[in-house]
């Protein structure tokens, strides 16, 4: 048999080309492929080895690694996080890129499982997209709003206030007594463990129209894990603290 490369024997090349399903062999293993990313505690590949097998009976362990590794290279290339550019800009501005108060809108509206939000500067502009989190939170969206200062936001955040409960949740920064001038100064919103926007945009009229503001828009449940990961461990560590009345 004596072979040393998934391609090199003429007789496996034309199996290939002309004796199989080839939609469905790829099909098998892109299945499986999700499945081990989303269960790595499971075997990995076993039906596809099968089909493989099945397929061709004289392939050795190697030449059936082989193909599904080159499959499985492909997926994950279709698969890489995709990231977008995100501006504030005066409308005049005839800008390639989407608006960050279009994003943020649409981010809280599509969003149907959680919600995490930063805030350093809130203005009574955000009220209306307040009010749509708020509301997202009484159907069962789970809602994390971090804030810099509660009581400078104590307007804006009375809504956010009464609605706290087990779906939605109000954090402040706990600044330390030694550095008064500390802040938290993070602009992002995270959404359904998948989408994340990280901005140097405030949630304020010049955060969303006045100002020049960019961001990048990124979809990817990796990136949006650690960062959630990273509040979760700030909470831990008292950095930020549930609001009390």
């Amino acid at each position: 048999k004596g072979r040393t490369g998934l391609f090199q024997r003429p007789d496996w090349r034309i199996m290939w080309n002309t004796d199989i399903n080839i939609d469905l062999i790829v099909e098998t293993i892109m299945d499986d492929f999700e499945k081990c990313l989303k269960r790595p505690d499971i075997p990995a590949f076993e039906r596809s080895i099968q089909e493989l097998r099945r397929r061709f009976p004289d392939m050795d362990e190697k030449g059936l690694m082989d193909i599904i590794s080159l499959v499985c290279t492909a997926c994950s290339r279709n698969t890489d996080d995709k990231c977008e550019l995100v501006i504030t800009a005066p409308a005049s501005f005839r800008l390639r890129a989407r608006r960050t108060e279009d994003v943020v809108g649409q981010l809280i509206m599509k969003a149907c499982r959680s919600i995490t939000i930063t805030g350093y500067s809130i203005s009574d502009y955000f009220d209306g997209m307040l009010d749509s989190m708020i509301q997202k939170s009484t159907i069962g969206v789970y809602v994390n709003l971090y804030v810099n200062d509660v009581e400078k936001h104590g307007e804006q955040l009375q809504r956010a206030k009464s609605y706290r409960g087990q779906y939605l949740r109000l954090y402040e920064y706990n600044r330390a007594e030694a550095d008064r001038m500390a802040a938290l100064h993070a602009k992002m919103i995270v959404v359904d463990g998948v989408s994340s926007l990280i901005s140097s945009a405030n949630l304020s009229y010049h955060g969303m129209q006045g100002n020049i503001e960019m961001g990048i828009l990124i979809q990817s449940a990796d990136k949006a894990g650690t960062i959630e990961g990273l509040l979760k461990e700030l909470r831990r560590m008292k950095v930020f603290q549930p609001v009390v009345d």
